[in-house]
């Protein structure tokens, strides 16, 4: 099979509820593009049913979705394996909530086609609307873009957004060197493309929040920011260089 243009990865935990309606409004959009894709659904070792939900879309024909069947490990982790085992020419990460409208890829795949290694969906540049967001997931978003900004990288609103998109060979690059298995892992890989001087855009997107997150404020929060602590103290040991 040649070369994909693009590649969506979406890593799934527990997701039978949404993962079924999610692929469906991807695969439609997908259904009026004129350019070759593939789905990657790295499923993060659910204990549900969705496995066998996105088994079902392959099993029906669709050779062009595919799932990765992983141990439990974080999103982080299956986001690196997704991101690895992709082969698009552009390979896009995007949340199973969908969150952003899978009409504003296009955006993403414009700006990469102007140069940028990188484009990164943000919810709190100008230009961003975020809609029925509770305060308390608004200020757990703060809180750990401070804490980025302080121990890891700065430069960035926004470095947790589900929704990015790199060029295949920067993806390749860069995932094998990723540690972190948790949330805090865009951070990282973010980290990793500012230290070898990629062209990142941060983009403003309409964003959605889902009743069904699987986000625990506080809980994640401490986690998210003990996971940046780590990214700190590798850079200042030089774990990190070439």
């Amino acid at each position: 099979m040649a070369t994909p243009f693009l590649s969506i990865v979406i890593p799934a935990y527990n997701e039978e509820r949404r993962i079924g309606s999610s692929l469906e409004v991807v695969l439609k959009y997908l259904g009026d593009q004129q350019y070759t894709w593939e789905v990657l659904v790295a499923d993060d070792g659910s204990a549900d049913g969705t496995a066998s939900i996105v088994r079902r879309k392959t099993e029906g024909g669709e050779t062009r979705v595919r799932l990765l069947s992983l141990a439990h490990r974080g999103k982080g982790s299956a986001v690196r394996q997704g991101m690895i085992a992709a082969e698009g020419q552009y390979r896009f990460m995007a949340d199973a909530d969908m969150a952003m409208p899978i009409e504003q890829l296009d955006d993403f795949i414009d700006h990469m086609a102007e140069g940028y290694d990188i484009v990164i969906g943000s919810r709190q540049i100008s230009g961003a609307r975020r809609h029925g967001e509770p305060a308390a997931r608004h200020v757990m978003g703060r809180v750990f873009n401070w804490a980025v900004r302080l121990l890891a990288v700065g430069g960035f609103q926004d470095t947790q957004c589900g929704f990015k998109c790199f060029s295949g060979d920067v993806a390749d690059s860069l995932f094998p060197l990723q540690r972190t298995d948790g949330f805090g892992f865009d951070a990282e890989v973010l980290y990793l493309a500012k230290m070898r001087g990629l062209r990142i855009m941060e983009l403003p997107i309409d964003w959605y929040y889902q009743t069904a997150s699987k986000v625990r404020p506080l809980e994640d929060t401490y986690l998210m920011v003990r996971d940046i602590l780590r990214v700190g103290l590798r850079r200042i040991r030089g774990s990190y260089r070439p």
